[in-house]
């Protein structure tokens, strides 16, 4: 008898610790408001694990769910939320699955924003400048010393009358999408990029996406390239050609 009672003492034990870690969590049909304010740090961690899943699972924008992914994808949640508090998560992430363009650092996103610079009487200028680098955009995505060499780098290549842009006859762009981790550990998109990176893999001290573009007449393959296009602090900037820029 001694034994049973121990027994179901420790099953009731058991079972109260599984019922109090069943207490969090959440439901994606819940408004974005109670699901995201006031919140524990384990259930918004949640809440972006589930939203990664559910922009995979729709979308083509597949990412690694990481510390560092979740806070920058929370921090693009509230913001939405902020503007609607009432309306629920699963709206909320569904209308974002519905207009990729309008997710922060996707390939929609990143491909709208290069189809820009094919707009009539668009500002090729202001278009590129807005894609220009800071000093802390570039020491967020690499280590040093290649750092501090690319701040320098740029520093001394760009300026107020750097433009890019396709010629008269492009009318396409033909993207190469991944992330720096993707490339890190030699995904088969590292194919896609210049070789020049192969040799900047080791300074990546960030998970960001990145792009290498080109503009293009439709049907064609040759036509004006760039690589570097990557998603930081929450817009994209242009680093291209890193590797130029090692110590010798």
């Amino acid at each position: 008898m001694r034994i049973r009672i121990v027994g179901a003492a420790v099953f009731a034990a058991t079972l109260g610790t599984s019922a109090l870690a069943q207490e969090g969590g959440f439901d994606p049909r819940q408004t974005c408001g109670e699901v995201l304010m006031d919140a524990s740090d384990a259930d918004r961690m949640m809440a972006a694990a589930w939203t990664f899943g559910f922009l995979a699972a729709n979308t083509n924008d597949i990412r690694p769910v990481d510390r560092q992914n979740n806070t920058t994808l929370l921090g693009n949640l509230d913001r939405a939320c902020a503007a609607s508090p009432n309306t629920t998560l699963l709206a909320l992430v569904g209308g974002s699955a519905k207009h990729t363009a309008d997710v922060p650092g996707s390939e929609a996103e990143a491909r709208a924003l290069l189809m820009k610079f094919y707009e009539p009487g668009t500002d090729r200028n202001a278009l590129t400048q807005a894609l220009l680098p800071t000093p802390e955009d570039i020491r967020f995505v690499y280590a040093e010393p290649l750092a501090s060499a690319l701040v320098k780098t740029y520093g001394e290549s760009f300026g107020p009358g750097t433009t890019f842009g396709p010629k008269p006859d492009h009318n396409e762009v033909l993207m190469a999408y991944g992330t720096t981790r993707q490339l890190a550990e030699r995904q088969a998109v590292l194919r896609e990029f210049p070789g020049g990176y192969k040799d900047v893999l080791q300074y990546f001290r960030a998970d960001v996406p990145i792009v290498r573009f080109k503009f293009v007449t439709k049907g064609e393959t040759l036509g004006l390239a760039f690589d570097g296009l990557v998603f930081v602090n929450e817009r994209w900037v242009i680093m291209p050609k890193p590797w130029r820029s090692l110590p010798q």
